[in-house]
């Protein structure tokens, strides 16, 4: 059993040596939030042909090099070339040509309606043009061989627009783990429309943890609450394994007489890779993993410890058993902020802190944090837009570097 506590660095070096996901194949309109198991490579020219940027007229730039305003020049009006059409065999003068439309390979330039003048069947130039001026040319965004998406890759919006592109259908991805979520408390309540009872408090976790893996993309089953009763916690544990990669629970992990998790789990014959991390808040989460490859991770009951844990150890490990490496990827690689004022810490211990990031005038960015640091406090939470790191070494005083981490997702909103 892991009793020693560990660094959190540690933890996830631990949590790096797991196995990737199955590779399945899906339409690129489904990969959506998915990770990229493959390379994929443009076997096509982008655009595939010269085409025109502007509405205007296809001509060669020699033709008009010596134009000016006391010199126009006037190039009869050879016809017209709509977006969609095939190219026709005219050449020279000016061919009235639509945005998007094939550039006729004896044209080299276009010129946009609004700076020509058309006269009966002439169009005349007062200003000369550089060669390919206004031409989108064969290639210019994509060539064969260029790589569009990286595997290990988090697929975007943009990924999707660039693959269906190439006339790219499908691509590899690692397959979503299935999870599960389960509370534990007799004092916890899901019931939010009804008054509590005494003693009662309600279980904002399951919301929290549900809607943040929703946003990261991935979709959870609430197993509901387990009223610390042993037996039919074990139960419930023995009837997920073999359904779920990832089972979840809040509570029930630190050291009180109720803190029955650690021994049921063990006795169910997972290995406990890790419990206790020196971090605040959040020090007891626990690790672990059944002989079939079932994931485990016990967060702590305190609202912001299981905040916590869920953004800096359960998303981590999603990341990577879906092929990404979270050593490097942005879930895990910080922007450095100066503290704004200072915060005392214990030397020891790395503390995830409520924040608020902002840029200065300087380009420079700044970190402010939020009183209310206490794990059972839920209000700072609304007014932060970030998690503010401070190393076991660091002392949180003021102008300090400090890494700051986004709350849930890899987007910064600061």
């Amino acid at each position: 059993m892991g009793k020693k506590m560990i660094a959190y660095e540690e933890a996830l070096k631990i949590i790096s040596q797991n196995e990737r996901q199955k590779l399945i194949k899906l339409p690129i309109v489904k990969s959506l939030n998915f990770i990229a198991g493959e390379n994929i490579k443009s076997k096509v020219f982008v655009p595939p042909f010269n085409n025109s940027a502007m509405d205007g007229f296809a001509i060669n730039a020699s033709d008009i090099a010596k134009a000016t305003n006391n010199n126009p020049i006037a190039l009869r009006l050879t016809g017209r070339i709509m977006a969609g059409e095939k190219t026709s065999n005219l050449q020279g003068g000016a061919l009235e040509i639509m945005t998007g439309a094939i550039v006729p390979a004896n044209y080299d330039s276009v010129v946009k309606i609004e700076d020509v003048k058309i006269k009966e069947n002439k169009v005349i130039f007062t200003s000369a043009v550089k060669l390919g001026n206004n031409i989108r040319q064969r290639g210019e965004d994509f060539k064969p061989g260029n790589i569009v998406v990286k595997k290990g890759e988090l697929i975007k919006p943009s990924h999707i627009m660039a693959l269906a592109t190439i006339g790219q259908e499908n691509i590899l991805t690692y397959k979503k783990p299935k999870i599960l979520l389960i509370s534990t408390g007799k004092e916890l309540t899901d019931e939010l429309a009804t008054s509590l009872l005494e003693g009662q408090i309600r279980n904002s976790n399951a919301p929290y943890i549900l809607a943040a893996l929703k946003k990261m993309g991935y979709s959870a089953k609430y197993g509901g609450i387990i009223r610390d009763n042993i037996e039919k916690f074990g139960e419930k544990i023995a009837n997920s394994i073999e359904k779920n990669n990832l089972i979840i629970s809040t509570g029930a992990v630190s050291m009180g007489k109720m803190d029955f998790i650690p021994d049921i789990l063990l006795e169910m014959g997972a290995k406990i890779l890790f419990h206790k991390v020196f971090i605040r808040p959040g020090k007891p989460i626990l690790y672990a993993r059944f002989a079939n490859g079932t994931h485990y991770f016990g967060l702590p009951g305190n609202p912001i410890s299981a905040a916590v844990g869920l953004r800096f150890f359960v998303l981590p490990l999603l990341a990577h058993i879906e092929g990404r490496n979270i050593l490097s990827s942005s879930l895990s690689r910080p922007l450095i902020a100066k503290l704004e004022q200072s915060y005392p810490k214990k030397q020891g211990f790395r503390f995830f802190l409520k924040a608020k990031a902002h840029i200065d005038k300087e380009g420079g960015i700044k970190v402010k944090i939020l009183s209310g640091q206490q794990s059972f406090k839920i209000h700072p939470l609304l007014e932060a837009n970030c998690w503010a790191s401070l190393s076991p070494k660091q002392k949180g005083e003021r102008g300090e570097k400090v890494e700051i981490y986004p709350l849930i997702s890899e987007n910064w909103e600061l």
